[in-house]
């Protein structure tokens, strides 16, 4: 790597022809990947979500953004964009101009909301014009204009993908790909990776009582682990002050070599190949790049169907793996500059690319520019490193050595900037299923509708469909065939039993115990015997138990609820008696009970139950049909 002093020289010379460049191209979109900002460990005692250090460090990177392609010089602002996107809202949000996207994690979409506050910070009385504009703010019944909270806050849209979105796929391509996770077990137990184990072994044990133990075993603090032991010891090392007086940076520098070796091999190599579908060589541990260079060739075309409308900005935010895939696909990692791009990518590193058009080719119509045609538009790919004041944007040749390339990333045409993206990228969701032999849940119905049938695989990188196939070769995948079964499975086991319920006239009732057996008239002439002493609202049927009701000489029975009755007030029918209570004429003087709320359903014990009264076989009672 190049001494720091000749990079500074280097970088301040890079930056003297992009401020000259600035007035010389139109900025018509750019779309770009963002890692996550500091967080805490994925392995530890606490849950994985965003520092204020990180969280700073996104809200840092989003003020970058904005200071090369939104502000326009007026109100706080003192100087105009570096390259400015045409057309884009300079003050509010608008998010009908952005597309953004994230995993749902935590700490990923934190930082998505982070950066975002950076690029469009709160602002006063300023109002999207597609969102409403002022009028939007006024009310008209006080004619007064209204902000945001929080000092005009603007509230940005961003998507967030899970595992059960299609979208996920183009977000972090290396999750439920199950060729490969296949391929990373080989890896494991690969050559290359036991010579790794066995020379860093001692480093690992010499450290692990200081920093892992408690949290490690002594046994799993090897290279096997290396990114989640970098991941852990790099927080505490910038968090905890006694880990930061323990560890040394050079410590520090080794855990994240040996991390970064490890996911090199895992998402840079571009030589392994899944055996699940076939093809020759599919770079399978590069899917995360390969997901990505489609997608950041889907999002410039957005903008450019669109005539420059939608995706004037395209965000997507993630972890490391696309970044590492992608340095490899493009021929970053081998490139001249080899040495940016083979470490672990540090919290909030960013990659752009900007879609633009030579001031030459510039038309004007009134106070409009005009949208280029296809064959006027560049790419160049951009890449910040970190977040510090010292990182600043880096212009890359991509894909060195090729047909598509002329050797200057300002010169690379947005047809051979997209000729050599598809080239690596896979087309779409579907193509990604089947070359991953994916198990997520949106796969089957998105590789049926593609036209995919059983033994199809394309031959290709991109994964061209078979359509073509017969459909008696088609076959139900597993998930469907699941469903199948368990709807199978529960048919067979519930319409016996409601065919039984509904021709048999079974009828569940709670059997009265006693000593002996009686008849159900017998039953109820005793039932109707011992209630006949305490009566009440509901005459012979009623209940000992009952004790929460009173009766009115007018007839009218109640529940007792609570209020001022249960304390011993007035209350409206002063003349009711509680039932239960001594009075003259009772058959006994003792019955009396202290008032209480208790429902008349949880005193009735459920061997009174009225079902045994009930004839269910005998004939039903004659209507009466005459005056």
């Amino acid at each position: 790597m190049a001494p720091t002093s000749f990079k500074l020289s280097l970088l301040a010379a890079a930056a003297l022809p992009a401020l000259a460049v600035a007035e010389d191209i139109d900025v018509w979109a750019a779309a770009g990947f963002v890692m996550y900002g500091d967080r805490t460990p994925l392995n530890g005692p606490t849950t994985p979500a965003i520092t204020p250090l990180g969280a700073q460090q996104l809200y840092g990177q989003g003020s970058t953004f904005r200071n090369r392609y939104v502000r326009d010089g007026l109100g706080n602002e003192s100087t105009d964009a570096l390259l400015p996107i045409y057309g884009i809202e300079p003050h509010a949000l608008d998010s009908t101009q952005l597309a953004v996207l994230s995993t749902d994690d935590s700490y990923v979409v934190a930082s998505a909301q982070a950066f975002l506050q950076g690029l469009y910070p709160p602002q006063l009385n300023e109002y999207a014009y597609d969102n409403g504009g002022s009028t939007a703010a006024t009310v008209a019944s006080t004619d007064t204009t209204i902000n945001f909270p929080l000092v005009g806050y603007q509230y940005p849209h961003v998507s967030t993908a899970s595992q059960q979105d299609p979208s996920s796929a183009w977000v972090a391509g290396q999750l439920q790909c199950s060729a490969y996770q296949a391929s990373a077990i080989d890896y494991r137990r690969s050559t290359a990776a036991s010579e790794m184990y066995s020379s860093t072994l001692s480093f690992y044990e010499q450290i692990w009582p200081a920093v892992f133990e408690g949290v490690y075993s002594e046994s799993t603090t090897n290279f096997y682990n290396a990114y989640d032991l970098y991941d852990y010891a790099s927080y505490q090392y910038a968090h905890d002050s006694e880990v930061h007086s323990t560890l040394n940076q050079s410590e520090i520098n080794a855990l994240r070599t040996y991390a970064s070796v490890q996911q090199r091999a895992l998402s840079a190599n571009l030589t392994a190949t899944s055996a699940t579908d076939g093809r020759s060589n599919n770079m399978i541990r590069a899917i995360a790049g390969r997901m990505l260079a489609q997608q950041a060739v889907n999002q410039l075309r957005q903008n450019m169907v669109s005539s420059g409308a939608s995706n004037k900005l395209s965000l997507t935010f993630g972890s490391y793996e696309p970044l590492i895939s992608f340095f490899a696909l493009s021929g970053l990692l081998d490139g001249p500059d080899a040495g940016d791009f083979q470490m672990l990518p540090a919290a909030g590193a960013t990659m752009v690319f900007e879609l633009y058009s030579l001031a030459s080719d510039r038309l004007v119509s009134g106070n409009n520019t005009l949208y280029p045609e296809d064959n006027e538009l560049h790419v160049r790919f951009l890449y910040r490193a970190g977040v510090s004041s010292t990182d600043d944007w880096g212009t890359y040749s991509l894909f060195p050595g090729t047909d598509n390339n002329t050797n200057s990333a300002l010169n690379m045409t947005y047809s051979q900037f997209s000729g050599a993206m598809k080239a690596v990228g896979v087309d779409s969701v579907a193509d990604w299923c089947d070359m991953c032999d994916a198990a997520a849940v949106f796969c089957p119905g998105m590789l049926e509708n593609a036209g995919y049938t059983s033994g199809s695989g394309s031959g290709s990188g991109s994964g061209s469909s078979s359509s073509g196939s017969s459909s008696s070769g088609k076959k139900i995948s597993p998930a469907l065939a699941g469903v199948i079964g368990a709807i199978v499975t529960l048919a067979v086991f519930a319409l016996p039993i409601a065919a039984f319920l509904l021709f048999g006239k079974v009828r569940l009732a709670f059997v009265p115990k006693s000593s002996g057996s009686f008849s159900a008239s017998q039953n109820k002439n005793k039932r109707l015997s011992n209630n006949s002493a305490t009566a009440g609202f509901k005459g012979e049927e009623r209940k000992v138990q009952d004790a929460d009701v009173a009766v009115s000489r007018s007839g009218v029975g109640h529940e007792r609820v609570g209020s001022w009755e249960l304390r011993g007030g007035n209350p409206a029918n002063s003349d009711a008696t509680p039932i239960g209570a001594s009075t003259p004429g009772s058959p006994t003087g003792d019955l009396t009970r202290p008032e209480r709320v208790r429902s008349t359903i949880i005193n009735r014990r459920p061997d009174n139950d009225d079902d045994d009264d009930m004839a269910h076989f005998g004939r039903p009672v004659d209507p009466r049909e005459h005056v």
